[in-house]
């Protein structure tokens, strides 16, 4: 007869359980934690209902579900997996689930003063506006940094003669440093060098004809998840789920609901580009060819390669750039920032660059407090900012201010 005795597992030990589990499964969600739990500790009585609860409360689910979580418009996040974050803000944050309509926030984890640098950030994945450079970007590739931008031609901080700029020995392709060149190297380069694969130029050029950058930053970020496969299996797990964990809101949804009434007059447009930008971006990375020096592409789980290279992603990925760009970058931590039209920090770009991103704080923050920054111009007024927030972030601020401004 088996005698052993089946206990409630108290608070403290639950808690330490699912934390230790999604940090080594990130993964995972609510019924598969549970089960897993069951399994590990055949002695506990466990219910989904109180997993949910416990995870809820630890910032893993998101906890406050609202009937406008169903609509597609509404940007869908989650917490990036593994310890990206807490590394990019030196343990001074914390990233939380806020409620499941605003999604996660950034939380002071001690008491800031003014003017603070509170981390530095470089991105996930990162294309230039393309307005901020010259017209032969990428295309003709000598007057700026293939990585951050930076001038190599015209004076200033970018200029040859301070960075000793250097050049990819197969393509025309120039770097400000050696330490961009390394960079580029480890994240994108083998997969967009003219000379290992040519046809990845035939989506650039598609893309500044058409002077549209959200399918470059969305190629970027599939080339540094198919590079973070080359170092192992579990880097590249946690670089396409980090991917997957950014505000998401397809980009067919995202236009439609901007066009309004409209729609049909732009959709063929639309759709044409889509679909093209898909084919060209497929034709040059799936598979990549053998000189771009790639050796795990064939290890890549079927699964995620379907997905990573499927139409409704490609239309996913385009709008996670919409959404979350940052001067053209896919940042970890600084797309976890939420609006406020009276923001307490601001985020900035040091050293005459576009690529690393800085973030300030604008008056002293308390432990606890929300971290915010805007993403609009504060000096609009009231319609204006409700408008573009509205058109180009999905949401209706809701903040201090505008309730001040919109009282009667």
């Amino acid at each position: 007869m088996d005698d052993t005795r089946v206990v409630v597992p108290s608070e403290s030990d639950l808690q330490a359980a699912i934390e230790a589990l999604k940090k080594s499964k990130p993964e995972l969600g609510i019924a598969r934690v549970c089960a897993t739990l069951r399994a590990d500790n055949p002695t506990w009585q466990l219910g989904e209902k109180r997993v949910r609860k416990y995870m809820a409360s630890m910032g893993l689910i998101q906890s406050d579900p609202t009937p406008s979580a169903s609509d597609e418009s509404v940007p869908k996040s989650s917490l990036a997996p593994g310890d990206f974050v807490q590394t990019i803000g030196k343990r001074q944050v914390e990233v939380r689930v806020i409620d499941g309509t605003k999604g996660k926030g950034v939380f002071a984890s001690k008491d800031f003063g003014k003017g603070v640098n509170v981390f530095e950030e470089t991105p996930f994945a990162w294309y230039p506006r393309w307005d901020t450079v010259s017209p032969t970007y990428h295309i003709d590739s000598d007057d700026e940094c293939q990585l951050c931008a930076r001038s190599i031609e015209r004076g200033g901080f970018g200029s040859r003669g301070v960075l000793r700029p250097v050049k990819c020995s197969r393509c025309p392709a120039w770097y400000c440093s050696n330490l961009c060149k390394r960079e580029a190297e480890a994240r994108f380069h083998p997969l967009e060098c003219s000379k290992n694969n040519p046809r990845y130029a035939e989506l650039a050029k598609k893309c500044r004809e058409w002077d549209w950058g959200a399918p470059m930053g969305a190629a970027r970020a599939i080339e540094r998840v198919l590079m973070e496969y080359e170092h192992s299996q579990e880097r590249g797990k946690l670089a396409w789920q980090s991917i997957k964990a950014f505000a998401t809101v397809r980009a067919d949804v995202m236009d439609k609901k901007r066009k309004g009434a409209s729609w049909f007059m732009f959709e063929q447009d639309y759709e044409h580009k889509w679909t093209t930008t898909f084919e060209l971006m497929k034709a040059a990375l799936y598979p990549p060819p053998a000189e771009c020096g790639l050796t795990q592409f064939d290890r890549i789980p079927k699964k995620t390669l379907n997905e990573m290279f499927s139409y409704n992603e490609w239309l996913a990925l385009i709008g996670k750039y919409s959404l979350n760009d940052q001067n053209g970058g896919f940042y970890l931590l600084q797309s976890c920032l939420n609006h406020n039209c009276d923001p307490n920090c601001v985020v900035t770009h040091p050293n005459d660059g576009k690529y690393r991103a800085t973030i300030h704080t604008l008056r002293p923050i308390k432990a606890g407090e929300e971290m915010t920054i805007t993403y609009v111009n504060p000096r609009d007024d009231l319609a204006t900012r409700q408008s573009t927030l509205r058109e180009w972030y999905m949401f209706d601020c809701n903040c201090d201010r505008c309730k001040t401004e919109s009282a009667p």
